[in-house]
């Protein structure tokens, strides 16, 4: 029994350290966050860097701001053009249903809903929340944006002598594997990005069938809002689907809006089946554990729990195949 435990013990002292890391870090997400997401798109560009810098014989900085101002700018323009789409259709249902706001404005209700607001202070408590927010959040999303792309730069000039200073720190009888532990991480990494590339590929064919089945202007531009919809938990697609079935409805056009309804269910269906299968082919990982995590998650409301379960099997699996818990059998 003595012997057991102590076989399993490294496992033990992972998975604590491991949890304990985790709450932690998801307590202090919206401080580290800047860092791990520049950290991951590091590691997805490196081989792009190094191509620029085989190939052009760019210097590492300049290299690095290169290819992390063509990130953030395609970034950019991607969350512009939404922006664009969303406001082009609210104006487009304005001039639709714009008869509904003017009467009410034009009515003896609103003068009195203002009023007793007023009296209340209810409008002013309502105002001075949404100004205070707004000069909290404007320029915290400015400095995380700024010091995300810093990060970025440094990690991508940085990544291979961070790597080198670490492996040069530990003993020589860890070297090797934790050497193991980086490329297998790093492979890990890369292909479960593909992955779900994969899977919002999928998404984005799908949604502009059905958006063009239906009859939705702008098929193209919206299948791509549902692809990055999909990112979101729990509702995912749903974001772009609902408002447009609830949209047709009002316009009596129940065949369309019926229709993305039942697509969206499928969709759903599909999604829950599919998501798992291609996940665990690509970072060879049981589908029971991909499809746990999201179970859990959706159960429980809370998308922490998927990240908790599914990054514990990854890192389980990176340090397995790197011989990090390998030992004697147990004796019986």
């Amino acid at each position: 029994m003595r012997a057991r435990l102590h076989f399993h013990k490294p496992k033990l002292v992972f998975f604590a350290i491991y949890t304990l890391v985790f709450l932690i870090l998801s307590q202090l997400a919206l401080y580290v966050m800047p860092l791990i997401i520049s950290l991951i798109i590091a590691v997805v560009m490196k081989p792009l860097y190094d191509y620029f810098r085989r190939k052009f014989a760019f210097r590492s900085t300049f290299a690095a701001t290169v290819i992390t101002v063509f990130i953030f700018g395609i970034a950019l323009a991607i969350v512009g053009f939404l922006l664009y789409l969303i406001l082009l259709q609210a104006v487009k249902l304005f001039e639709t249903y714009g008869y509904l706001v003017e009467d009410y404005v034009n009515s003896p209700e609103l003068f009195n809903n203002l009023r007793d607001a007023l009296m209340s202070g209810n409008l002013l408590g309502t105002v001075t929340d949404i100004a205070s927010t707004l000069f909290r959040v404007v320029p915290l999303v400015i400095i995380f944006v700024v010091i995300t792309f810093s990060l970025t730069v440094f990690f991508l000039h940085r990544l291979t002598s961070l790597r080198d200073a670490i492996l040069d720190r530990v003993g020589e009888s860890r070297r090797e594997i934790l050497s193991k532990v980086f490329s297998n991480a790093y492979l890990l990494v890369r292909r479960f990005i593909r992955s779900y590339m994969v899977l919002y590929v999928i998404t984005f064919i799908e949604a502009a069938f059905i958006f063009y089945l239906t009859g939705v202007e702008y098929p193209l531009p919206f299948a791509f809002i549902t692809a990055v919809a999909d990112i979101l938990p729990i509702l995912g697609p749903g974001t772009v689907y609902l408002p447009f079935a609830v949209i047709f409805i009002l316009q009596k056009n129940y065949l369309a809006g019926i229709t993305i309804l039942v697509f969206f269910l499928l969709t759903a269906i599909l999604r829950q089946i599919m998501e798992p299968k291609i996940v665990s082919d690509s970072v060879k990982v049981h589908p029971l554990i991909v499809m746990t995590g999201i179970y859990l998650s959706i159960a429980a409301m809370n998308l922490w729990l998927l990240f908790y379960v599914v990054l514990l099997f990854l890192l389980y699996k990176v340090l397995s195949v790197s011989g990090v818990f390998d030992s004697s059998k147990p004796t019986e």
